[in-house]
């Protein structure tokens, strides 16, 4: 049952990272990424909020590669 706590406890931490990092992406780093998010309205980006917070890690990598390359 130790196990299953970690396993959990994993989650909650992945979730909660994820809720932080989807926050500010929706509302910032989304429009540094796509040209096409200047002027999207909040009801939008907060239907991009779960996929923001289940997939944070792809649009984290995604985001310091763009700006590593500046474009």
């Amino acid at each position: 049952m130790y196990w299953l706590q970690i396993l959990l406890y994993g989650v909650y931490a992945y979730l909660s990272l994820g809720l932080i990092f989807g926050l500010w992406f929706v509302f910032k780093g989304a429009e540094q990424i796509d040209e096409n998010m200047h002027g999207a309205t909040w009801p939008t980006r907060l239907l991009l909020l779960p996929a923001s917070i289940a997939l944070w890690v792809v649009l984290l990598k995604k985001y310091l590669k763009h700006q590593r390359h500046g474009s």
